[in-house]
């Protein structure tokens, strides 16, 4: 965790003569920052995020990340709105990159435990998050605006290819079980994906640390839209069963019911989203387990960034796909 663009009281000042939002009275860094660097501004007028984009995210997604953000927060969604510059811009350049300011929501996200788990998560907060998606979804389906996921199940195998040959020294066989997993994936989703299921603009990545609950456990803030594509809106939903049904190994039933019962008190799912459900659950699996045995393996391990365990995915791959041998396609 750190922040990578070091910034100084007059850098600042110099910076907010470009925005209407007041002068500057303090400034903060956010260390929980992971690919990007991040800032609590404290003006004259209200306290706002400043936000420099590093090397991971590609200048030309940017405008697609900043107006869904802008089309959400006039849907009345509660996520960061971006702040509109003296020039009729939302991306600003500060010290030779991207940067961006946004309005400052209050709440906190939960916090995991040293094994990495969540084990706070309540119903409460299950049916908080399946209705903001719920909500989000719905809002999307007049955005214009379209950016193809490039973590969506088309990239698997090329995801998976850069690092095949070393996965058995993660774990002895799993390249053999991988590789048969993705095959059976992706001829599930071939034959069983039909046009008339909804894809939209998703969030793709609604896991605990990317929302705040006041302290009454209400939902306050969605943010972090930076893996936001577009896809089919049921796999949206996939992510989050798999990022907040389970404790520890345990898929929680309960908290399943409440998620898919409360977003679709909302946006019902339809017939052949039901069906396709299970198959987004273990592709969902399949894709953050992927993506954390690339970081695995391709992280500097001297950097300050914290590896998540991809066996947390392993096993949630393995129990949905038990799940769908029990389905007949």
């Amino acid at each position: 965790m750190a922040v990578y663009t070091k910034i100084n009281s007059s850098d600042l000042i110099n910076h907010l003569k470009n925005y209407t939002i007041g002068e500057l009275q303090s400034y903060q860094e956010i260390v929980e920052g992971i690919d990007n660097s991040n800032f609590i501004i404290n003006t004259s007028k209200g306290k706002f995020i400043l936000t420099i984009f590093e090397s991971r995210i590609k200048s030309c997604d940017l405008p697609f990340f900043i107006n869904l953000k802008l089309h959400l927060a006039k849907k009345q969604i509660c996520c960061p709105c971006p702040v509109i510059n003296n020039n009729q811009q939302v991306i600003s350049e500060f010290k030779n990159k991207d940067s961006v300011i946004v309005s400052f929501l209050s709440g906190k996200s939960l916090t995991p435990s040293a094994n990495g788990y969540y084990q706070s998560i309540t119903i409460k907060h299950c049916q908080e998050v399946a209705k903001i998606l719920a909500k989000m979804h719905l809002a999307v389906l007049d955005f214009k605006d379209n950016r193809i996921n490039d973590l969506a199940i088309n990239n698997f195998r090329n995801l998976f290819n850069k690092f095949a040959n070393r996965l058995d020294d993660f774990q002895l066989g799993l390249k053999d079980q991988l590789s048969k997993d993705l095959i059976m994936l992706e001829d599930l989703w071939q034959k069983n994906y039909q046009p008339s299921m909804p894809s939209g603009a998703c969030h793709l990545d609604l896991f605990p640390d990317n929302v705040f609950f006041d302290q009454d456990h209400n939902l306050s803030a969605v943010i972090d839209f930076y893996f936001a594509g577009n896809d089919l809106l049921v796999y949206d939903l996939a992510i989050v069963i798999n990022a907040w049904c389970f404790d520890e190994i345990n898929f929680n039933q309960q908290k399943y019911l409440a998620i898919v019962n409360y977003y679709q008190q909302l946006r019902i799912l339809n017939e052949d989203e039901q069906k396709f459900l299970p198959i987004a659950l273990a592709c969902a699996s399949m894709r953050f387990l992927l993506t954390r045995l690339h970081d695995y393996f391709f992280t500097d391990k001297n950097s300050l960034v914290k590896i998540k365990d991809p066996k947390e995915y392993l096993m949630k791959l393995n129990y949905f796909k038990n799940q769908l041998l029990n389905h007949k396609f």
